[in-house]
Formats: C-alpha cells, structure tokens, sequence
C-alpha cells in the first residue's frame, strides 16, 4: 500500500505557504513508491498506513511534543509517530539552513523525507544507522532539490 501524504500548518511562517505544502505533498507521493522500493527497517510501518499527516510547527510546539513524549525539553528537526503522523519545525529547518548556506524549502523537505524514512524503519541511534538512514534520504531529497 502507498499511504496518502496530507501535511497541515500549524504555524505561522512568511516563508510556508499553504501552495507550499502542497507542492511539498505531491512531490513526497511522487517519492514514496521510490523509497518504499528500498530494503525496509525492522521497524518499518508505511507500507501498512493509509495515511501519514505531517504537521509543520514551530520551535515551542516541537519542543513541547519532545519533552511529552522523549523527555528532552529541546526544539528538534522532526518527531515521527509511528502511527503515521511526523511534526516537523520550520524554525529549526530555517535556522540550520541559514547557518549551512541552503535553502530552508529544502531543509524543511528534507525533514519531511526523514520522517518517511523512519516510518520505512529506518533508525537514527547510532552513527551507522544515521549512515544508512541518509543513504536512503539525501537521494530522494536531491530528486527535488538537486545539488549543482
């Protein structure tokens, strides 16, 4: 089964559109037969979903949802549920843009993309299951924001 993406703003960014979004939610349903091609994690879901909703906040909503559910206080990129649903910041995703010189769309995507790919099973413990989880990810996110 190939999920349905629906991705909802729950902040308010000059930068994030509703268009945005959108764009962004065809774009990852064009992505998911690709990644769900690839070798599955032993805790992989997506294939089983009908729907993965991703919800864009902001830092405090991030942080919030981080402390409630994993104990640390702190604004992460993304959180995924494995259930189907992933939160991701766009103010982290514009503040580590900004310092690596790339674009916050981009980063914001790639957040996306990193969500999916843990609902795919892929974990982010270790330095080698963050290897294999970006060999899955960064290709998927250059399809879309490819590198010059």
């Amino acid at each position: 089964m190939i999920p349905q993406i629906e991705i909802y703003l729950n902040t308010e960014r000059d930068w994030v559109t509703e268009k945005l979004l959108q764009d962004f939610a065809a774009a990852l349903q064009i992505l998911l037969p690709e990644l769900l091609a690839t070798p599955k994690g032993p805790d992989h879901v997506l294939s089983t979903l009908p729907v993965v909703e991703i919800a864009v906040v902001d830092d405090d909503a991030i942080a919030q949802v981080h402390a409630e559910f994993l104990d640390d206080p702190t604004a992460t990129d993304a959180i995924t549920f494995p259930y189907g649903e992933i939160l991701v910041s766009c103010d982290t995703a514009a503040r580590y843009a900004e310092a690596h010189g790339i674009s916050p769309l981009e980063e914001l995507f790639r957040y996306m993309v990193h969500g999916l790919t843990h609902l795919h099973g892929y974990l982010d413990y270790t330095p080698e299951d963050r290897a294999a989880l970006f060999a899955v990810q960064e290709p998927l996110v250059e399809h879309f924001f490819p590198r010059g």
